[in-house]
């Protein structure tokens, strides 16, 4: 196999009668080049194509999971080969957490960031706008040693780049150009430039020696995560990193049965509601805020399960032959079904809710024919939100779904610095917890889509 891709990037080194063509021919792979994409090959990075003064290369395997590869590929500028060599001899690794690289052996981390909107302006023109607090005098702005970083974008114009000194011996930090071992984790962001304005930028971290990867990823979590935050609330710039794509959250998105016709709306729902539905699914970058726009739709219908419920309770004490006006308990009984309707705590609506308005079949559908493996067991990835037992004689179904939803709820929306919570903590966006919310967030829409058909006919 060795010898075949050796043959393969040799062939850049002939024309088409098999005569030796100048290694400086712009259609033709020099020997650093051909190097690179020989170890590339070996982290399954595949070498496409020469586009001008950029190396053509697939995308990383372990970031897609599955998920068909594009000819789209990341671009590597020729001018940066020798510095990805530096970075891969210096022994570059993967960032245990987020989207991003470690190199130990220089005390360095650096991580793919974004912006942290839609309609955010570029990460460049904003980070333009900004500079450092001070005059840096460090051994990066003394010329002692440099961040490896994007040199130049296409026309030749330098992309900006912010330096941070560090402080009280801490890092320096750096928002700059994604250095060329970002081709190692990127799906987009090692894309073509077309101009210096969607360059692609990353956050640098450089500690002043040499550091276990561990201890220096741990170290620099609290100073990236401040950082963000005062860059954010200072300087007016959302930013956000990107932890590595879940398997979990592969393996946790369902697919629907869906049917080819459409069809003249019949379906009679208001533009809150469809909007907070079409949300939930526009959002599946964060988990759970897809759960909770579902589970504001559930709380929409509160109200109504709940008045639907004592109106019927009423109307049954009321039409009792056995009920008297002149009886004092009969009449405290009406007074607590209107006492209960009015107190009832949210847990006890939604139980109320599912009971009013989500056919049950429904709920064992989901569960007989659902792949969900053991992620509703106690052994499921979420803790602390209860399980779902089909065989538990002692509570209906769609009572422990209720409890589950509620208390998935919670945990997001919850986040108290409180002893008594530390066993149940929140469940944070960029988590493993959150990526396996899956079929949670399908159960939800499942109640979601069961309640608002209900009330078509109510």
């Amino acid at each position: 196999m060795e010898e075949e891709e050796e043959d393969a990037f040799d062939t850049f080194d002939v024309d088409a009668a098999g005569e030796p063509l100048e290694a400086t021919h712009r259609n033709v792979l020099t020997d650093a080049e051909k190097n690179i994409a020989k170890t590339l090959m070996e982290s399954g990075i595949r070498f496409i194509e020469i586009e001008g003064d950029y190396l053509k290369f697939s995308l990383n395997p372990k970031l897609t999971l599955g998920i068909a590869q594009t000819s789209r590929g990341v671009f590597l500028p020729r001018l940066d080969v020798s510095t990805l060599r530096d970075q891969i001899d210096e022994g570059v690794q993967q960032h245990s957490e987020f989207m991003g690289i470690a190199i130990p052996s220089i005390g360095y981390l650096e991580l793919s960031i974004q912006n942290n909107g839609l309609y955010s302006s570029s990460l460049h023109g904003s980070i333009s706008k900004l500079s450092p607090e001070g005059v840096p005098d460090c051994r990066h702005s003394n010329g002692d040693i440099s961040l490896p970083c994007a040199s130049v974008v296409e026309g030749g114009r330098r992309a900006v780049r912010l330096h941070i000194q560090g402080s009280h011996g801490g890092p320096c930090l750096e928002l700059s150009g994604i250095s060329p071992a970002g081709l190692l984790w990127s799906t987009r962001g090692r894309m073509r430039p077309t101009s210096m304005y969607n360059a692609a930028m990353s956050l640098k971290v450089h500690f002043p020696e040499a550091m276990d990867q561990q201890a220096m990823e741990n170290s620099a979590k609290d100073i990236i995560s401040s950082l963000i935050y005062e860059l954010d609330v200072r300087n007016g710039l959302r930013l956000r990193t990107l932890r590595w794509p879940s398997k979990s959250r592969i393996s946790a998105t369902p697919r629907e049965a869906t049917d080819t016709f459409a069809r003249y709306p019949e379906t009679k729902v208001n533009s809150e509601m469809s909007t907070l539905f079409g949300f939930a699914g526009s959002v599946i970058e964060n988990p759970p805020l897809s759960f909770l726009s579902y589970y504001q739709v559930l709380e929409y219908y509160f109200p109504a399960a709940i008045k639907r419920t004592a109106l019927r309770q009423l109307g049954k004490e009321l039409s009792d032959p056995r009920f008297s006006r002149a009886d004092r308990d009969d009449l405290l009984r009406i007074l607590k079904i209107g006492e209960r309707s009015l107190n009832a705590t949210e847990s006890s609506q939604l139980r109320t809710l599912l009971d009013e308005c989500v056919r049950n079949e429904r709920i064992e559908i989901f569960f007989n024919e659902g792949n969900w493996s053991d992620h509703f067991s106690k052994n499921g990835p979420i803790q602390g939100v209860g399980v779902i037992n089909s065989k538990n004689t002692q509570s209906p179904m769609a009572n422990q779904v209720a409890d589950r939803i509620y208390k998935i709820r919670n945990r997001i929306v919850h986040a108290k610095d409180d002893p008594k919570f530390e066993d149940v903590p929140a469940l944070l966006p960029q988590s493993e917890e959150a990526d396996a919310l899956g079929p949670d967030i399908a159960l939800a829409r499942l109640l979601a889509s069961e309640v608002i058909l209900d009330s078509q006919t109510s």
